[in-house]
C-alpha cells in the first residue's frame, strides 16, 4: 500500500494499483491503518508503525482537504453489497437499506484519526498526538450534531450499518447507547428476522460490536443461519468459497464474485476471540499478555480452538452440559493470561484440576465481573470447571408490519385500499394516518384502510413478552396532472462524469411526477444521462437537507444552486446538502449518469417537523 502512495498523499482503492483507482476513499486505502494496528496487536512488532507512520501521516493531511465543518465527504463505495430487497440485484435500491456516504466517511476518518494518535503514542510523539486526538473530538462532536437525530434517537437514515459502525467506533453519547443498542436489535430481529443486513463496511465490525454490547446470542444466530441472506446460504447453495453477493446465487452476473473474502467480515476473528475466547491484550500485544474469555452462547456445546502465537500455541476448548462448565487452556512460556471463567454462583465454585481455583498453583483471583469469576495464571496447561454458564438472551422483537400497496403516487379522484400485515399471527398492529408515532393507545388495524388523499400511514407491531417491532412508513400523494409533474430528458453517451447536457441533444424526453427512475421514465440498461427539472412549493420556510442516493453520478441544483455533488463513477452512495428556502416556488433540477453498472437513483429531502422521506409529486409543479 505505501508502494501504491502518489506524492500528494493519495492511495490506490486496489493494491498493487493494477488497477490505478485513486478515489480517495477512507476505507479501503484506510486498510493502511487498520492493517498495521492489527499486525501491531497480534504480532507486537513496532517496526511496521515506525516504517509506515510517515506515509500514513502524509495520506491523512491529503485527505482532511475533504472534511467540510468536520464531516469527511470522501467515499466512493457506500457500504458494498448490502443484502438487495430483490434477489436479482445486484445493490438495493432501498434507501433504509443504503448507508450514506458521508456517515461511512466520517466514521471512518474519526476512527483513523484515533489510531494515528495511538500510534503516535506508541513512538513517543506526544505532541502529534495531541493534535489527532482534538480533531477526532471536534468530528466526533460535528458527527453527532448532523447524524443523530435526539428528537427520535437514531442515527442518519437508521441502517444496519448506521448502527453497527456508531457502537464499534464508540462515537454515541452514553445518554444513548441503550437506545442505539436496541435500534440494531430491531433491525437485526424484527424487520430482517435475524438475519444480516449490512454489506462488507457494517461486516467488519458485526459481531465484535454485537458481543461487546451483550447480544452474542444475536451474534450466535447470525453464525448459524442457513437461509438468505447468510453465510450458511451460501454453504447450503454449494458454495466453497465466500461470494461477493449475499444473492451470489441469483444477483445479476454483471458483478458478481465468487471467491470475495472480504463479505466474511469479522466471522472468523468472533469464532477465536468471542467464542472460543483467545485473545490478545492491547496494552501488552503479541500474546504477551492473553485475555481469555469465552462466551457460551445458544445451543453450543462445545468449542475446540488453537492459535500457533509467535510464544507457542495458545489452546482453548469447553465443554457445556448438564454436569457444568469445563475448560481447558494452555498458555505458552514467557507468557501470562487473564481468564475469565463462567459460574452460576460465585468464585467459590471455581476448580482447577478438581482443586479451588484460587489455591491451585500458578492461578491467582483476581475478581468478579458480572457472571465470570477473574484468574490471572501463567504458562502452562490448566483445567477449570464451575457449575454452569449463564447464556443471556435477547428479547425477542415483534416482525416489522409490511403496507401493500408502498409508496404510491396517485391521481386526485383516485381511491386506494391499503392493507397492513406482519408475519408474526399473534402480533396486533398499531398505526397513525396523522404523522405521529404509533403506540398501543393508537388504533388497532383491524380493517384495509380507505385512502383518497394526501397521508402518511404509519404502522408498528406488538405482542405481549416481546418488544415492539420497528415503525414502518408508507407515503400515498395525490397528483394534478394538470398542475404537477417533472420533465425528464434522456442522453446516450458513455460518461465517466456529468456531461454538460446543455451542449448535447436528448434522446427522449417526457413528463413523469417524480424524481426517480420509474417506469414513465424510458431509459437504456446502461450507458447513459438523465436530467429531471421542476419547481418545488415550500410551504415552511426553513433549512432543507436534499439528498441524493444513485449509481453512478448525481447533482442536485436548487434554483441554479449545486446542493449535492454526488458525482463521478461509483457504487450506490448517498450524499447530501442543506439550503434555506423561503415560502413559494423553487426551481429544482437532479441530473444523473449511469456508467455500466446498476442503475440506481433516489432523491429525498427532509426539515424541521419533516421526516427523511422521497420528495412527494403533489409538491413538484411543471
Amino acid at each position: 500500500m505505501r508502494d501504491a502512495q502518489r506524492e500528494d498523499g493519495s492511495i490506490s482503492d486496489v493494491a498493487p494499483s493494477y488497477w490505478p483507482f485513486y478515489n480517495d476513499n477512507t476505507t479501503w486505502p484506510g486498510t493502511y491503518l487498520f492493517a498495521s494496528d492489527m499486525l501491531y496487536t497480534q504480532y507486537g512488532d513496532l517496526k511496521v508503525i515506525q516504517v509506515n507512520y510517515p506515509n500514513m501521516q502524509k495520506w491523512i493531511k491529503h485527505m482532511e482537504q475533504y472534511v467540510k465543518d468536520g464531516v469527511m465527504t470522501r467515499d466512493t463505495y457506500g457500504d458494498w453489497c448490502s443484502p438487495p430487497e430483490d434477489p436479482k440485484l445486484i445493490h438495493t435500491v432501498d434507501p433504509l437499506r443504503t448507508t450514506s456516504s458521508e456517515f461511512l466517511g466520517t466514521v471512518y476518518f474519526y476512527k483513523e484519526l484515533k489510531l494515528m494518535a495511538k500510534f503516535a503514542r506508541l513512538l513517543g510523539k506526544e505532541d502529534d498526538a495531541e493534535q489527532y486526538l482534538r480533531k477526532a473530538d471536534a468530528m466526533k462532536k460535528a458527527f453527532n450534531d448532523k447524524f443523530l437525530d435526539k428528537e427520535n434517537v437514531m442515527y442518519s437514515n437508521n441502517s444496519h450499518t448506521v448502527n453497527i459502525l456508531a457502537l464499534a467506533f464508540d462515537l454515541v453519547p452514553d445518554e444513548y447507547k441503550k437506545q442505539i443498542e436496541e435500534r440494531l436489535m430491531q433491525k437485526i430481529l424484527g424487520e430482517s428476522n435475524g438475519h444480516v443486513g449490512n454489506g462488507i463496511i457494517g461486516g467488519q465490525w458485526l459481531m465484535r460490536t454485537l458481543t461487546n454490547t451483550g447480544h452474542v446470542d444475536v451474534a450466535y444466530l447470525l453464525a448459524a443461519q442457513n437461509t438468505y441472506p447468510s453465510w450458511g446460504y451460501m454453504v447450503e447453495k454449494g458454495a466453497t468459497t465466500i461470494w461477493e453477493l449475499w444473492n451470489g446465487d441469483t444477483g445479476d452476473p454483471g458483478m458478481n464474485s465468487g471467491n470475495h473474502v472480504m463479505l466474511l467480515g469479522d466471522l472468523i476473528i468472533w469464532m477465536y476471540e468471542d467464542l472460543a475466547g483467545i485473545k490478545p491484550d492491547p496494552e501488552d500485544p503479541g500474546f504477551k499478555h492473553i485475555i481469555m474469555k469465552p462466551y457460551p452462547t445458544g445451543d453450543l456445546t462445545f468449542t475446540d480452538a488453537s492459535y500457533k502465537s509467535v510464544y507457542g500455541d495458545i489452546k482453548s476448548a469447553w465443554n457445556l452440559d448438564d454436569n457444568g462448565f469445563k475448560w481447558d487452556i494452555t498458555i505458552p512460556a514467557n507468557t501470562t493470561a487473564t481468564v475469565y471463567v463462567p459460574i452460576l454462583k460465585d468464585e467459590s465454585e471455581v476448580k482447577e484440576s478438581g482443586k479451588k481455583a484460587s489455591r491451585a498453583k500458578g492461578v491467582e483471583f483476581v475478581k468478579m465481573e458480572g457472571d465470570r469469576a477473574v484468574f490471572r495464571i501463567g504458562s502452562g496447561s490448566y483445567s477449570f470447571t464451575s457449575s454452569g454458564a449463564k447464556t443471556p438472551k435477547t428479547p425477542g422483537y415483534v416482525s416489522t408490519p409490511f403496507i401493500s400497496p408502498k409508496d404510491t403516487v396517485l391521481t386526485k379522484g383516485d381511491k386506494l385500499k391499503v392493507s397492513i400485515t406482519c408475519d408474526d399471527p399473534e402480533a396486533v398492529i398499531h398505526y397513525t394516518t396523522d404523522g405521529s408515532t404509533p403506540d398501543e393507545s393508537s388504533p388497532v388495524y383491524t380493517k384495509p384502510l380507505d385512502i383518497t388523499d394526501n397521508v402518511i400511514v404509519k404502522a408498528v407491531a406488538f405482542r405481549e413478552g416481546y418488544k415492539p417491532s420497528m415503525q414502518t412508513i408508507a407515503v400515498y400523494d395525490f397528483i394534478d396532472k394538470q398542475k404537477n409533474g417533472v420533465h425528464w430528458s434522456v442522453y446516450r453517451g458513455d460518461f465517466q462524469k456529468m456531461p454538460d447536457f446543455s451542449k448535447l441533444t436528448p434522446k427522449f424526453s417526457g413528463i413523469t411526477y417524480s424524481i426517480s427512475l420509474n417506469k414513465d421514465v424510458k431509459t437504456p440498461e446502461r450507458y447513459f444521462g438523465l436530467r429531471f427539472r421542476t419547481k418545488i412549493k415550500i410551504d415552511k420556510p426553513g433549512v432543507y437537507r436534499f439528498y441524493t442516493s444513485s449509481n453512478d453520478g448525481s447533482k442536485l441544483y436548487v434554483d441554479g444552486k449545486l446542493i449535492v455533488d454526488n458525482d463521478g463513477l461509483h457504487g450506490p452512495v448517498q450524499k447530501s446538502g442543506e439550503i434555506e428556502l423561503t415560502k413559494g416556488m423553487h426551481d429544482l433540477q437532479v441530473d444523473y449518469f449511469q456508467g455500466g453498472g446498476s442503475k440506481v437513483l433516489m432523491v429525498y429531502y427532509s426539515s424541521k417537523g419533516l421526516e427523511y422521506r422521497p420528495i412527494p409529486g403533489s409538491v413538484l409543479y411543471k
